[in-house]
């Protein structure tokens, strides 16, 4: 399977990098996968998972792009700059968007999913 993307071999900075690993480890493990059991679904080797799990990557190679679509990680996400504080609203919208399939039932369980979200940032 060819891998079309504009991010493919993209330079990826040492936080972009972590902040990927740590998204398609968070993915895995709430899937109740092992690392094994993801590598095969990526057809990545046991040394490339690794290196990109713990964020020591310099660049977005097919095996990044692999793994993030085995995840359902967005890559464009997490290789743009964040934005600044008063932009946020716009890429939570954005991001709300992508999430939604149209259906006021679904609409309903992202409400739900953001009231959860709140509860459990609260001290």
């Amino acid at each position: 399977m060819r891998i079309k993307s504009a991010h493919l071999d993209a330079t990826v900075s040492p936080s972009q990098a972590q902040n990927l690993g740590r998204a398609i480890d968070r993915w895995r493990r709430i899937q109740g996968l092992t690392q094994t059991q993801l590598l095969r679904t990526a057809q990545v080797s046991q040394g490339q998972l690794s290196r990109i799990l713990a964020g020591r990557f310099t660049r977005a190679s097919t095996a990044v792009h692999r793994l993030c679509r085995a995840a359902g990680v967005d890559i464009a996400d997490h290789l743009t700059d964040p934005p600044r504080s008063a932009a946020w609203g716009t890429v939570l919208e954005r991001a709300l968007h992508r999430s939604w399939d149209g259906s006021p039932g679904h609409a309903r369980e992202l409400i739900r999913l953001l009231r959860v979200a709140k509860a459990l940032r609260r001290p």
